[in-house]
């Protein structure tokens, strides 16, 4: 894939989970895509992780993935963005994000998401974690 063509599956990936579009997302997609998460340390299946975003869809009054930032390489790209989320009650969060993609025949074949670990929150979690001395 060229440059130009990686940067553009980039965005339709990101652009079809600002838009809630699983179905588009899936296309994105190898059939035996896995994803790798830095908070879990767990590899899932594609299947796992679209059912991660369709759960995550609804915690949220709105999500965007901003700033984009991309480079690419030989069979893939790294990408690094703001998570921008408003909640159901108006608050406002955000996160930092990198993920490289492995990509094969013009779709993600594995993904490794980083995030900071501090800031995250699992769903019904009222506050971030926090270390213990």
């Amino acid at each position: 894939m060229t440059d130009g063509e990686l940067r553009a599956l980039c965005h339709r990936f990101f652009d079809a989970i600002e838009r809630s579009d699983f179905e588009a997302v899936e296309q994105h997609y190898t059939p035996d895509a896995t994803l790798w998460f830095n908070v879990t340390g767990r590899e899932i299946s594609k299947q796992q992780s679209l059912d991660v975003l369709r759960s995550g869809a609804n915690l949220h009054r709105r999500r965007t993935y901003d700033d984009r930032i991309i480079q690419t390489f030989d069979d893939g790209f790294v990408v690094q963005y703001s998570v921008n989320v408003v909640l159901h009650d108006g608050r406002r969060e955000s996160l930092s994000v990198c993920a490289i993609a492995q990509c094969r025949d013009g779709r993600i074949s594995h993904l490794d998401e980083y995030l900071d670990a501090g800031k995250f929150r699992m769903p019904g979690e009222s506050a971030a974690p926090t270390a213990r001395a």
